[in-house]
């Protein structure tokens, strides 16, 4: 599978890139920085856009996690067929919990750190 990272701490890309290599679940993947590099980047594929699963964080300086998944819902509908989006953060904010949840292109709002097994039985749903 591939993976797509959007979250503004170097150092939980780092982690969550090693964990996820190393689990074996991830066969690659991209890590962003900002939502809008991921963006940009999300733009300019096309269909033949293999499977993969995007872990969103929600708290980032420019465009935050909920303004992505906004802009997210101008991609081709075949573009985001292939996609599948969690949102992982810290937050404890019930707001935020609650628009995750209310997202309908989210499927579900992971902890950090991010734990492999959660997210390995998650995949085989």
């Amino acid at each position: 599978m591939e993976f797509i990272l959007i979250d503004d701490s170097a150092f939980d890309l780092f982690t969550q890139e090693k964990l996820l290599l190393k689990s074996g679940l991830a066969r690659s993947v991209k890590a962003f920085s900002s939502a809008q590099l991921a963006m940009n980047f999300l733009e300019e594929q096309t269909e033949n856009f293999p499977e993969t699963i995007i872990l969103l964080d929600i708290q980032m300086p420019g465009l935050n996690g909920f303004e992505f998944t906004r802009q997210y819902a101008h991609l081709s509908p075949a573009l985001r067929q292939r996609i599948k989006i969690f949102m992982i953060s810290s937050t404890v904010d019930t707001d935020d919990i609650a628009k995750v949840r209310s997202n309908p292109y989210v499927i579900q709002l992971l902890s950090k750190p991010l734990e492999i097994p959660v997210l390995r039985a998650l995949m085989s749903q």
